[in-house]
């Protein structure tokens, strides 16, 4: 299970909480109200949804000993400026 911050253009703080073994993704809104569910998807569906659409508009968070939660470590990939394409 990964829970992900999402910002929102309002400077609004949605949490998504998306589990592969169950195949659900599960968004909520600033005041812990559902806004979306989806059940039955495939492990490689929730992978793909995490790989290319959370990681891009999310940040992943991590729960500590205290059961708070914090920013997990960013490992995005730093794109470099290719002479070739300018």
């Amino acid at each position: 299970m990964a829970i992900w911050a999402w910002m929102q253009p309002v400077d609004k703080m949605w949490k998504v909480v998306s589990d592969t073994r169950k195949g659900t993704i599960l968004v909520y809104d600033e005041k812990s109200d559902l806004v979306l569910e989806k059940k039955g998807l495939s492990p490689e569906a929730v992978m793909l949804i995490e790989k290319h659409f959370l990681d891009v508009v999310a940040t992943k968070m991590t729960e500590n000993k205290t059961g708070n939660f914090e920013v997990a470590a960013v490992t995005k990939p730093k794109f470099e400026f290719n002479y070739m394409y300018a």
